[in-house]
C-alpha cells in the first residue's frame, strides 16, 4: 500500500511506497521517494519513532489546528520526515534522507505545501494502517 502527499507543484512531492508494519508493532518500512526541484531520492525508510498510528495522529491535529508538527523517523538515527504547519494554512515538509554503506549519501530537503494536501495523505496512512492488520 502507498500513501502520497499530492502538492500544487509538480516539481515537489513525497510518496510512501509498500509501506509495512513489524509485526511486532515496533515500527515499518517503505520506499520512501521525494521530490524536491530540482533533487530526487528514493530511500528505503525505516521508521519507529513515533508509531505510524501515532504520527497520523500529529498530522490529523496539523490539519484540523493549522499549527504544530508531525515527525516520522528513527529512534536512534537521523532519517526522518517532518510537516511543520504555520498556523496559516502553509506546511513546510523537511526532512533529511540518509543511506550506509561504502560512502555515506545524505540528503535535507525542504519545500512548501499547504493543509489541502494533508487529508489525502492522511487518507492514504490510514488505509496503508487497515491492510496491515490483516
Amino acid at each position: 500500500m502507498d500513501a502520497n502527499l499530492f502538492t500544487q507543484s509538480e516539481t515537489n512531492g513525497l510518496q510512501m511506497r509498500d509501506v509495512s508494519l513489524f509485526d511486532d508493532g515496533s515500527g515499518g518500512s517503505c520506499t520512501l521517494h521525494v521530490q524536491t526541484s530540482p533533487f530526487q531520492a528514493q530511500v528505503v525508510f525505516f521508521f519507529d519513532d513515533p508509531s505510524l498510528s501515532a504520527f497520523v495522529e500529529q498530522l490529523k491535529g496539523l490539519e484540523n489546528t493549522l499549527e504544530g508538527q508531525a515527525r516520522l523517523g528513527n529512534t536512534y538515527e537521523d532519517p526522518y520526515i517532518r510537516f511543520v504547519g504555520n498556523g496559516m494554512g502553509h506546511v513546510i515538509v523537511d526532512g533529511v534522507l540518509q543511506v550506509s554503506g561504502d560512502h555515506m549519501q545524505r540528503l535535507e530537503f525542504e519545500f512548501r505545501t499547504d493543509q489541502t494536501a494533508l487529508g489525502p495523505f492522511i487518507q492514504g496512512l490510514l488505509e496503508v494502517a487497515e491492510s496491515n492488520k490483516l
